[in-house]
């Protein structure tokens, strides 16, 4: 189970700003699918004042840092990451992100991060419990370009269902939390999102088990940056609630005073 489900029908994901300095990933905004008019609404979190710290400027669709946006089409700025159902090599894109024929926008965009080269934008959902009660999140592994090439190479031999070993990069100069992935016969061979740091580190912190298995291999001619879906897996502590922190607070007016409308 991947969705954010409320009793509404409504889905969201967040959506990232990375520093291309220091690699830092801040929460700036928020995206939310309605079953009823308007289909779609932005809001930005406090994430994104810290990250105009950092150069982040508002979207410029979204200008106003301060306002809610409404639409019954999605906003453009995250329809064109999603590849036209024209395309010849659609339905084998939508394969390589794990999904069935017919997938929605909000499912594609969340097994796909939305991810552009050429801006610093990524989506992710809200990790939601399972049918079990246990932390369930999928997630395309990060960093595979910036491994040696038998690493590459293994992970193309990777068969769903293979287990992962989370490991501590602690002399990490990007970033001193992070979480590589390795093989059991040792190959390193990327790392955790850093959008997933913070919970992973609570799960690390509070639960006796966390499970990180390969769900779909896909090779070249795949792009590097979908090679790998992976599923994290690992129990619900008592209280937990992810995306908690101040920076995942919605800093737009919940108002129909201040309310930005695209029909």
């Amino acid at each position: 189970m991947i969705e954010t489900t409320h009793s509404t029908g409504e889905r969201s994901l967040y959506v990232a700003w990375q520093d291309q300095v220091s690699r830092k990933y801040f929460p700036i905004g928020l995206l939310t699918f309605a079953t009823t008019s308007p289909l779609y609404r932005f809001c930005y979190l406090k994430g994104a004042v810290d990250a105009k710290a950092h150069g982040f400027q508002p979207l410029a669709e979204f200008p106003d840092m301060g306002q809610a946006y409404y639409s019954n089409i999605l906003f453009s700025v995250f329809a064109n990451r999603l590849m036209p159902m024209s395309r010849p090599d659609y339905q084998r894109y939508v394969q390589r992100l794990g999904l069935a024929p017919g997938a929605s926008e909000y499912e594609i965009l969340t097994r796909s991060g939305g991810r552009r080269s050429t801006d610093p934008l990524e989506l992710y959902p809200r990790p939601v419990r399972n049918a079990e009660g246990c932390f369930e999140t999928f997630f395309m592994l990060h960093g595979i370009r910036y491994t040696p090439p038998e690493s590459q190479t293994r992970i193309i031999k990777l068969i769903p269902g293979e287990n992962l070993l989370a490991m501590w990069d602690m002399q990490n100069q990007a970033d001193h939390t992070a979480l590589a992935l390795r093989t059991l016969d040792r190959y390193i061979i990327g790392y955790v999102p850093r959008y997933l740091l913070d919970d992973s580190w609570g799960l690390v912190n509070n639960c006796s088990w966390m499970d990180v298995t390969v769900s779909q291999v896909n090779p070249p001619p795949a792009p590097i940056q979908q090679r790998l879906l992976c599923r994290l897996l690992a129990c619900w502590p008592t209280d937990y609630r992810p995306c908690a922190s101040e920076e995942y607070e919605p800093i737009c007016a919940n108002t129909l005073f201040n309310i930005s409308y695209y029909h």
